[in-house]
C-alpha cells in the first residue's frame, strides 16, 4: 500500500513574479520540506542579484539541499534533548535563472523517505508538471566527486491531464494543476502515484520518468490536506 505524503512545510513571504492581469494573493515560499518518515530534510536556499533587502529582488539561483537527520554515536558528544538536527548533506540541486526550462524560485517539492529522489512540482502551465531528480552517487557506489543530482525527466501536463482539460492560459487566481489531486510513495521509494482532481491515477516511475496510468478513484470533494506550517 502507498504512503500518504506528509509535509511539513515553512513557507514565507518572498517577491515572486506575476503572470496575471489580475491581483491576488502571492503564493507561499517553500523554504524547507520534511520527509514523510521524517528522517529526510529539503532546504531551498535562495540567492538574489542585490544584497539590499529593503526592495524587491529577482532570484538568481534556488539551491535545493538534502540532508538527513543527525544521530550521534559516541555517547560523549550525544545531546539528549527534544530537537532534531541535520547535518549531513547527501546532495543537492541547483537551478539558474539562465535556464528558464528548468529554473523555479520555491515550489512545493516532494522527497522520498531514503532521500535518493526529489520532484519539484511546476506551479503553472507552460512549465513542467514534475521535475525529477535523483541523487548522482547512491549508497555503496563509488563517489564520482560531485554531489549535485542528476535531472531524470520533466513530465508535462499533458502527460497526466487529459487533453480536454489542459488550460490554454493562466491566471494567477486559478486553482494549481495539483490542486485535489493526491500525491503518495510505494515503499521501494521508487514509485510515485498521483490521482488527479478527476479520479485519474497515475504511477510514475522515478528511476526513469515513465509516466503508466494506474488504478482510478472516485475525485475527492475534500482531499486530506498535506499538513502545512
Amino acid at each position: 500500500m502507498p504512503r500518504r505524503i506528509n509535509l511539513a512545510l515553512l513557507a514565507c513571504a518572498i517577491v515572486l513574479p506575476t503572470f496575471a492581469a489580475h491581483a491576488s494573493p502571492l503564493p507561499p515560499c517553500i523554504r524547507s520540506t520534511l520527509s514523510a518518515n521524517a528522517n529526510v530534510l529539503v532546504l531551498n536556499d535562495l540567492t538574489f542579484d542585490d544584497p539590499d533587502e529593503t526592495h524587491p529582488r529577482p532570484v538568481q539561483t534556488s539551491t535545493f539541499r538534502i540532508f538527513t537527520r543527525y544521530s550521534e554515536r559516541n555517547e560523549p558528544l550525544r545531546l539528549n534533548g527534544p530537537d532534531s538536527y541535520w547535518a549531513h548533506e547527501l546532495w543537492k540541486v541547483t537551478l539558474n535563472r539562465e535556464d528558464k526550462a528548468t529554473f523555479a524560485i520555491c515550489p512545493y517539492v516532494l522527497v522520498t523517505d531514503d532521500g535518493e529522489y526529489l520532484i519539484l512540482l511546476g506551479d503553472y502551465p507552460g512549465r513542467s508538471a514534475l521535475s525529477i531528480y535523483r541523487r548522482r552517487d547512491h549508497p555503496g557506489l563509488p563517489y564520482n566527486g560531485t554531489n549535485d543530482g542528476q535531472l531524470i525527466r520533466q513530465v508535462p501536463l499533458a502527460d497526466l491531464w487529459p487533453r480536454e482539460n489542459l488550460p490554454d492560459g493562466f491566471m494567477s487566481g486559478d486553482p494549481l494543476w495539483f490542486a485535489k489531486g493526491t500525491f503518495s510513495f510505494l515503499p521501494d521509494n521508487r514509485t510515485l502515484i498521483h490521482t488527479t482532481r478527476w479520479g485519474k491515477t497515475f504511477q510514475i516511475d522515478l528511476q526513469t520518468g515513465e509516466v503508466l496510468p494506474g488504478e482510478s478513484k472516485p475525485p475527492l470533494t475534500n482531499p486530506a490536506p498535506q499538513h502545512p506550517r
